[in-house]
């Protein structure tokens, strides 16, 4: 697997169970929180935000050539880490273990 591949699947494969854990948050605070409190608070707009951008990278990173795989390689794991952390204040909030 070349870098390019093994980097979108890095990506790709945390972005998927980040946005699966967040649906499933979404579901069951629906009923729990008032007219889906978690959808409106910053804390959910900081997360979507993020997975936002988390699919416009893997697009840019679909599209790149190696020169550019390797730009954007270093610049991967602060992609992460910015999704990571809008997760951690978003369970913090809700005070979810997941």
């Amino acid at each position: 697997m070349d870098t390019k591949d093994a980097l979108k699947q890095k990506l790709v494969s945390q972005y998927e169970e980040w946005k699966a854990d967040f649906n499933k948050l979404k579901a069951e605070t629906k009923g729990a929180y008032a007219e889906g409190q978690l959808e409106g608070s910053k804390e959910a707009k900081e997360l979507e935000s993020n997975m936002d951008k988390i699919e416009a990278f893997i697009d840019k990173l679909e599209n790149a050539n190696e020169e550019d795989v390797q730009e954007l390689k270093s610049k991967a794991d602060g992609q992460l880490d910015g999704l990571k952390s809008a997760w951690q204040n978003l369970k913090d909030k809700f005070n979810t273990t997941r």
